[in-house]
């Protein structure tokens, strides 16, 4: 008779999986996109926003959220996409400190996802992590918060050797 005895099935340990990530998934430049819920704020309506004299063309403006400034940008450029009609929706995004609202057409929904698949070269302009599948079986690109908000600031950084 072996030392060894099995184990029943339910009182065995379970295995760990990494928990599944959710993400934000919107529509920019008629293409879908995702961004980690860890990044995504929230989801707001333009109602006011004031024009900044001398800003970068990408900045559309400012908003006050809650007693805070907000600037709102348009981000489809940056992603190689066409400036398309607005719809008075943008999604903000946060890095730390650093928060900004980009203008999105529409937002399709929340998904899981586990796997992140490589990003294809020319995809988004560099600012993606990667390709998921979300809950609908659709494929989204999924955005770097944090370089999409240092691009945007890109304009305003001062030149090498300026002032």
């Amino acid at each position: 008779m072996s030392a060894e005895t099995s184990v029943p099935d339910e009182l065995a340990p379970e295995i760990e999986q990494a928990p599944a990530r959710r993400a934000c998934v919107v529509l920019l430049g008629g293409r879908r996109f995702a961004v980690d819920v860890m990044d995504a704020r929230e989801v707001v309506v333009l109602d006011t926003t004031t024009a900044v004299p001398g800003a970068p063309a990408a900045v559309i403006g400012v908003m006050n959220l809650r007693g805070s400034v907000l600037p709102i940008v348009e981000a489809r450029p940056l992603l190689g996409l066409p400036v398309g009609a607005g719809t008075g929706r943008a999604l903000v995004l946060a890095d730390g400190e650093r928060r900004a609202a980009i203008l999105i057409e529409r937002v399709l929904g929340l998904s899981t996802f586990a796997d992140v698949r490589p990003p294809r070269e020319d995809d988004a302009g560099g600012l993606a992590v990667g390709e998921i599948a979300d809950d609908d079986g659709g494929r989204a690109t999924l955005l770097d918060a944090r370089a999409v908000l240092t691009a945007l600031r890109r304009p305003w950084a001062p030149a090498p050797g300026g002032s």
